[in-house]
């Protein structure tokens, strides 16, 4: 959970210069959203990949 949090944290304070406030929320969110939805595809398809990925973050 705290690495999920840690990744909306990073989005959002790369992506609020350029994009405002508002729509560095929004970014963060479909990074997020984004990261959970890949971490999931990975796991089933290409378990390795998958672990890799976990062990990045």
């Amino acid at each position: 959970m705290l690495e999920l949090l840690g990744l909306a944290w990073s989005a959002w304070k790369l992506s609020t210069k350029r994009l405002g406030p508002v729509g560095g929320v929004v970014f963060a969110l479909l990074a997020v959203v984004g990261f959970v939805f890949l971490r999931g595809y990975l796991d089933e398809n290409y378990p390795s990949l998958g672990k890799r990925l976990d062990g990045l973050v």
